[in-house]
């Protein structure tokens, strides 16, 4: 009787801590800046956390059913009880002790921060008429490390002699102040161009103004760029308004 009350009390805690993980394997992704590229941040969230999150509940399941003496429904929910206590407790500390220690994003009077580009690709390189995330990608990097995908607003995009201006933004989530915008045109990202921004780790109201152009000079293989295929950028911080 003990065991087949040990399997339910264990496949409920189970049910209830494959739902906790995927949440706080949601948010730990984001805290640690986990790259979506391809899904990959959400795969790792519903193939890894989820089914971790189950077989961990169904352990703290089964040891808290044996430990409960008593016998009978009483038995039962104080088992249930305790085991749901457990997890939560679990999913606390997973998620309690990661935010005190994170690096919380930058903020300006008290509102986080976007920071609004305008990406200049010169004349050689060739900008589809109706333009996708296929054709034109940005992110942006902290140090060594991409931190989240740009939106690029395509209904604003401006053609000219001189090159196509592709605007766009992305929030600023650290206050590493090795930012820079990494920007690939076509399908090759070794092609990419890094463009190093000169943004403080905290940004202040000054920030708010547009930049002068930056050019690029480092391509994704760390070769030089020819000044004549050289992207370029401008940018300046925006509050967050909610």
């Amino acid at each position: 009787m003990r065991l087949l009350r040990a399997f339910f009390v264990a496949l409920f805690t189970a049910l209830v801590s494959c739902v906790v993980a995927f949440f706080v394997g949601d948010y730990l992704t984001r805290v640690g800046h986990m790259s979506n590229m391809e899904g990959g941040r959400g795969m790792f969230v519903v193939f890894v956390c989820a089914p971790l999150g189950i077989f961990v509940g169904f352990a703290i399941g089964i040891v808290s059913s044996l430990l409960v003496r008593r016998q009978g429904a009483a038995g039962f929910f104080i088992a249930q009880g305790w085991s749901l206590l457990i997890v939560c407790g679990l999913a606390g500390l997973l998620v309690g002790v990661p935010y005190l220690l994170s690096d919380k994003p930058p903020r300006l009077a008290g509102k986080q921060l976007l920071l609004e580009f305008e990406l200049r690709a010169p004349p050689q390189f060739t900008i589809p008429d109706t333009p996708s995330g296929d054709s034109v990608r940005v992110s942006l990097y902290s140090g060594n490390r991409e931190e989240t995908y740009a939106f690029v607003d395509w209904s604003s995009i401006k053609r000219a002699p001189e090159g196509v201006t592709i605007p766009g933004h992305v929030q600023l989530l650290t206050h590493n102040p090795e930012r820079s915008l990494f920007a690939v045109v076509g399908s090759d990202p070794m092609a990419g161009q890094f463009i190093q921004l000169r943004l403080p780790a905290s940004p202040g109201p000054e920030d708010e103004q547009w930049s002068d152009w930056i050019h690029a000079t480092q391509q994704a293989n760390l070769s030089p760029i020819p000044e004549p295929a050289q992207f370029s950028a401008r940018y300046r911080v925006r509050l967050i308004e909610r």
